[in-house]
């Protein structure tokens, strides 16, 4: 199970009994003066879970998780891109940059500060494209920096090697895709314990704890 969408349901259900008590405390003045700022104290609460580390932690993996899938998702395409420029007769380096211009995103990004690395000598290309890998945690990065490290390296051709290559991620891609399919029932069931049956308890309970709150 992913420990991001399990601290974001804890967050946004956090959040929600914040609102629901909220909206309890200011049904009327009298009641929200007898409550003592029930709504305010809620909500702090709320904003104290938001910053402790261990959910800060969990938004933090869930940003780096998002990056892999969003580098994952177009790894195919840069391998396309790549192969065309080396079938055309560029080499690695060029038609490597010519992604990096003609794409936005995350692996570009990526790759042109990479690209930037060894062209100005602070490090080397099989160097950089280690260190790609690993930062961005993919592991077809990884077989993809060593298969241009070895082909660069053998003078054997990169070009059929990254279009098997790119065929293997689609392959890849989709079972993924099934597998998270098959997960989605098991997912289900977090927000339905944490948002929807809370709820509905709230719903009962709170015509009760509103007038409770009055008599007092």
């Amino acid at each position: 199970m992913d420990l991001a969408y399990v601290g974001g349901c804890l967050s946004v259900s956090t959040a929600a009994f914040a609102m629901t008590f909220g909206l309890l405390g200011h049904r009327s003045s009298h009641e929200l003066d007898h409550a003592g700022g029930l709504g305010e104290r809620l909500e702090s609460i709320t904003s104290r879970v938001s910053s402790l580390p261990a959910i800060r932690e969990l938004e933090l993996r869930g940003r780096e998780s998002e990056t892999r899938r969003a580098c994952l998702r177009s790894l195919p395409t840069f391998l396309d891109v790549v192969t065309l420029g080396l079938s055309s007769g560029l080499s690695f380096d060029a038609a490597l940059s010519l992604y990096c211009e003609r794409y936005e995103d995350d692996l570009s990004s990526a790759f042109g500060e990479a690209l930037l690395s060894w062209q100005i000598g602070a490090e080397s290309r099989s160097s950089a494209l280690d260190r790609l890998a690993e930062e961005l945690d993919v592991g077809a990065l990884k077989s993809f920096s060593s298969t241009v490290s070895q082909a660069l390296e053998f003078g054997s051709p990169l070009a059929s090697a990254l279009e098997s290559q790119a065929q293997a991620i689609r392959e890849e891609q989709r079972s993924q895709l099934e597998e998270e399919i098959e997960k989605v029932p098991v997912k289900m069931l977090i927000p339905l314990g944490t948002l929807i049956v809370p709820a509905m308890l709230l719903s009962i309970l709170g015509p009760l704890i509103g007038s409770s709150l009055a008599m007092t």
